[in-house]
């Protein structure tokens, strides 16, 4: 009697697990996708360089890390998830500009790649990286949120978000990271010497050309 009772205990056991195993072997945990990209400088007297990474995570936030050398110090740097989309809403792989596109758009040929000229390369503002807050391209300009390189030209920035548009989670590894603002004139500062921004006359062209950028293309 008591072996039938361990028998019957043993196999209720094993009924138990069977389940769980068989509900895990078909429905495996979703693996983590991480991109490394290496920062290079724009053609716009930029010596800064550096690297960004970013994670699609199963739970449907991103994870964003930026280290940049050689920035301005001491000023904010707008920086950007750039996107390409096609025809079916995708989004793929772009590039970084280079002296060439000096010009494109209508824009003048003055030996600066601006961050319109750039469009066509890395595609519009898809996530805007800020230090808090919204992080959709509609804080494309919210240089209070943005983060500030220290003394020596060093960024660092790191954040875990939620992506206003579930594409970015998606299509993570077709985005280019672009990192702007350059003391073109080197006096410390943002200054209207080299004109208004390619964006809007609200900010000089110094605080949103295009610093460093990397992606997929490059």
């Amino acid at each position: 009697m008591r072996r039938l009772t361990v028998l019957l205990s043993v196999v209720g056991l094993l009924a138990m697990a069977l389940p769980a195993s068989a509900a895990h072997d078909t429905n495996p945990s979703e693996r983590v996708r991480s991109y490394r990209y290496s920062l290079d400088g724009v053609a716009n007297n930029s010596n800064a360089a550096g690297w960004a990474r970013l994670k699609a995570l199963p739970n449907g936030k991103i994870q964003v890390k930026v280290h940049v050398e050689g920035v301005a110090p001491n000023l904010p740097h707008a920086q950007h998830l750039h996107g390409i989309e096609d025809g079916s809403g995708t989004f793929v792989a772009g590039a970084c500009p280079t002296i060439s596109n000096d010009g494109d758009l209508g824009r003048p040929v003055d030996g600066l790649v601006d961050t319109v000229e750039g469009i066509l390369q890395y595609g519009s503002v898809r996530v805007s990286l800020t230090t808090s807050g919204d992080t959709s391209g509609a804080s494309a300009l919210a240089v209070e949120r943005f983060p500030v390189a220290d003394e020596w030209g060093v960024l660092d920035y790191s954040r875990t978000f939620t992506p206003s548009d579930s594409r970015i989670w998606r299509d993570l590894g077709a985005l280019e990271v672009v990192v702007h603002g350059v003391d073109l004139n080197g006096n410390g500062g943002y200054d209207f010497g080299f004109g208004p921004s390619s964006l809007t006359d609200q900010f000089p062209l110094e605080a949103t050309i295009p610093a460093v950028c990397g992606g997929p293309g490059n």
